[in-house]
């Protein structure tokens, strides 16, 4: 043999008896036995738990199979606990085959398949993984511990992969006799390189409750230190409803939760960031139950740093939008683990109001979306204090309004301004109110803003108003429907018929004033205009409402009671020299020009109702009239007396001064008045309903001229005229204030023919017998006859009274 040949054969030889001594080796240290004797000690001091095995299979090229691994409950078997802490059916470990030459066992991989692990809360809030940490104050720092003793085996894992995996998880801590069940299943997981002193990183998927769940990230079980990054989708949050339910404002019904976040720290801080959606939410507020959120989404851009020893949470800019309206927030949360308090500022940005309406849930809007809003709102609100009591938390904060506007009866008004907030306080500096070409500045306070009552004050005023071109937009005509709608529109049920208004509780007080230099309301220009008003306890109280129109002034006050069903007024009102005809002409169109003059009046009224039957019957008042160089033409009254008298001249019926007193009450003004003109002169007196209808007595009395006129013959006017010559003519009116039906009062007139017949056969008799046969005076002995003229009278008296 030649010597390479040789060379070889040694080599070979030694190669032998190397693997040989290294299977020998591995036999000697890889044994049932000794993994049981190295891998229980270490497992049971470190988890402080009870562990076991089942029968374990060594293959020196392939590897250890472990089988039916269980980890007890503290306290072992007898600690109470039927079921496991931890336990899996087979439990497969790969190793190194070459370190086993150095005394070293390094496994590659653990692989766990299909392990069951348990996790329970008890009533106390403690879990059963609890006392992994250690007790309060015993860890001791790192390095201080004495060095262990030397381990005749050196035991290093590179991995442990878990599949088909199961977490139960049971909570005593809301119901202790029957707790809440969770179920993480599908349990896919592995960590690389792993170390009870070092960090090492690690991987999940899993579904919980059917919802889909990844973590990624790094843990250090000695320092209980980590790093992860979470996604899950689509997890229906309603099965976890009791562990919030007390901090939920309402009911809910519906609610799907997705997350994309990263958090990291430890046992004393952790900082987390990310995306969280809340989908599909079905909520019925308690203080909104009739517009409840329906389908709407919530979506939270967060960063935030949690002290879990100080219970604080440092949340850094953080974006919630709802719908898709966004609100930014940041602050910080106080105690979060106990009674939370919080001091955050959340801030609007350039809010469209028309896009936030169309996101807004629908039944929340509702009563807003034909009002088709527009312009920005911006806002900034300090929030501050306990979670506990939120009606106390704004602290200040500032609302912009950038040409708000709204459309509604017709019109559109826009605001512009800015809303200051401070505590329970409101205040506003020359909000600038925008109504046609009408501008008027609002100066705003209210304070109590989150109890009873608010107390608001607000003055407003503006130069010019003019309220005919907004009367003009609003009575424009809709657009016809096309033939659909109407359709549509007549197969609706017949509308419901009007009810009194009211009571109403309103919670608050308010006063304020109202003051316009010029204003014009259909075509009637009212100067100086002021309006004083307080609401206190549901009772509005007009304090004063003044101006200057039609060459006079009114003064008006009154008090409503809204507390009442129908309501309850009262007023007074007093008008100084205006002139009647732009009056009746602004408030009465279709009576204009009908009643010309200087008007004087004072009247006190008060009532209840909103609905004329209630008006009619609950109305009553009194009052006193003057009216100075007037005239009343047109249809009606007077175009009907002058048809019945057939007098031309009375169609327009002049008077140079015209007053009276009225009452009113049982539906009915009853009047007693006086007229005098240069052709006319009358007494009306009776009653005209607030219906129209009329039954009045008109004493009236034409002047000779008229007189003659209306009794040409001479035959009766004989009987009907005064020492002057004026005719007396007494008709009754009755009808109503559009048809009036004349008619002589018959009463009236024999009375008065029988009074001239009276007189005129007095003077006769006087004259051609009593004033012949009446005695000298002085005679009969002294005594005093009755005078002749008594006795005429009486005879008179007692002829016509019979």
């Amino acid at each position: 043999m030649n010597r390479p040949l040789k060379i070889v054969a040694v080599v070979a030889a030694i190669l032998v008896v190397l693997v040989v001594a290294v299977l020998v080796l591995a036999k000697l240290l890889v044994t049932p036995e000794r993994i049981r004797d190295t891998v229980l000690p270490l497992a049971q001091e470190k988890l402080q738990r009870e562990v076991e095995l089942g029968k374990i299979e060594v293959s020196l090229f392939s590897g250890v199979v472990l089988h039916n691994l269980v980890v007890h409950e503290r306290g072992g078997k007898e600690g109470g606990e039927d079921e496991p802490f931890v336990a899996a059916d087979r439990v497969v470990l790969s190793y190194q085959f070459w370190p086993l030459l150095f005394m070293r066992v390094v496994i590659d991989e653990i692989l766990l398949e299909t392990p069951r692990i348990r996790v329970v809360r008890f009533a106390d809030g403690t879990f059963n993984f609890s006392d992994l940490s250690g007790p309060e104050g015993e860890k001791e720092p790192r390095g201080a511990a004495a060095e262990p003793e030397e381990e005749p085996v050196d035991l290093l894992v590179s991995e442990v992969v878990l599949s088909e995996g199961e977490v139960i998880f049971h909570d005593h801590a809301l119901e202790a006799d029957t707790p809440y069940r969770f179920r993480l299943s599908g349990v896919f997981a592995n960590a690389r390189d792993i170390s009870l002193d070092k960090p090492f990183p690690f991987r999940m998927q899993a579904r919980l409750n059917q919802a889909s769940l990844e973590v990624e990230g790094e843990a250090d079980l000695d320092d209980l230190q980590g790093r992860a990054k979470v996604l899950l989708q689509d997890l229906d949050v309603t099965a976890f409803t009791p562990y919030f339910q007390e901090y939920l404002p309402g009911k809910l019904g519906s609610l799907r939760l997705n997350l994309d976040l990263t958090a990291e720290g430890g046992r004393e801080m952790v900082e987390s960031k990310g995306h969280i959606a809340l989908n599909g939410i079905e909520l019925v507020l308690d203080a909104m139950q009739d517009t409840p959120l329906r389908n709407a989404d919530l979506s939270l851009d967060y960063m935030v740093t949690a002290d879990l020893q100080a219970s604080s949470l440092e949340i850094r800019e953080t974006k919630a939008a709802l719908n898709g309206i966004p609100l930014h927030i940041s602050g910080r949360v106080e105690h979060f683990a106990g009674e939370p308090a919080i001091d955050i500022t959340a801030r609007l940005e350039d809010l469209d109001l028309n896009a936030a309406v169309s996101a807004a849930p629908e039944d929340l809007v509702r009563p807003f979306a034909d009002m088709n809003p527009a312009g920005t709102i911006q806002a900034q609100l300090h929030l501050a204090g306990p979670v506990a009591e939120p009606m106390k938390l704004l602290r200040d904060g500032e609302v912009h309004l950038n040409a708000i506007e709204v459309s509604s009866g017709g019109l559109r008004p826009s605001l512009t301004g800015v809303l200051n907030l401070a505590g329970d306080s409101l205040t506003a500096e020359k909000l600038l109110l925008q109504l046609g070409q009408n501008v008027a500045a609002i100066n705003l306070r209210a304070k109590n803003l989150f109890g009873k009552p608010i107390v608001v004050r607000t003055d407003i005023t503006s130069e010019e108003f003019l309220l005919d071109p907004l009367l003009q937009a609003a009575a424009a005509p809709a657009a016809t429907a096309p033939p659909a709608q109407a359709d549509e529109k007549a197969k609706e049920p017949p509308p419901t018929p009007p009810v009194e208004l009211g009571p109403f509780d309103i919670p608050v007080t308010a006063e304020g004033s109202v003051l316009v230099g010029r204003g014009v309301y259909q075509g009637l220009t009212i100067e100086n205009f002021e309006l004083r008003y307080r609401l206190e306890n549901n009772v509005l109280d007009i304090q004063k409402l003044t101006g200057r129109t039609a060459g006079g002034g009114f003064n008006q006050t009154g008090k409503i009671d809204l507390a009442k069903k129908g309501l309850a007024y009262a007023g007074r009102v007093e008008v100084s020299g205006i002139q009647t005809d732009p009056l009746i002409s602004a408030l009465f169109p279709k009576a204009g020009g009908t009643v010309f003059g200087t008007l004087n009046l004072t009247t006190e009224v008060n009532g209840r109702g909103t609905l004329p039957e209630a008006i009619k019957k609950n109305l009553s008042g009194k009052g006193a009239l003057l009216l100075t160089d007037g005239k009343i033409t047109g249809a009606g009254l007077v175009q009907g007396l002058a048809d019945f008298l057939n007098l031309e001249e009375l169609r327009v019926l002049q008077f140079s001064r015209a007053d009276g007193s009225f009452t009113v009450d049982d539906g009915r003004l009853r009047l007693n008045s006086d007229l005098k003109g240069s052709n006319v002169r009358m007494e009306p007196t009776g009653s005209v309903g607030l219906d129209g209808s009329l039954n009045v007595a008109l004493d009236m009395a034409l002047s000779p001229e008229l007189t003659g006129r209306l009794d040409s013959g001479g035959k009766v006017s004989r009987f009907l005229t005064d020492a002057e010559g004026w005719g007396q003519v007494p008709l009754k009116v009755t009808g109503t204030i559009g048809a009036p039906r004349f008619v002589l009062d018959t009463s009236a007139v024999k009375g008065k023919v029988q009074e001239k017949a009276r007189e005129e056969i007095q003077k006769k008799l006087q004259k051609e017998i009593f004033d012949k046969l009446a005695p000298p005076s002085g005679e009969e002995g002294g005594k005093s006859p009755e005078p002749a003229g008594k006795q005429l009278e009486d005879t008179i008296r007692g002829l016509f009274g019979r």
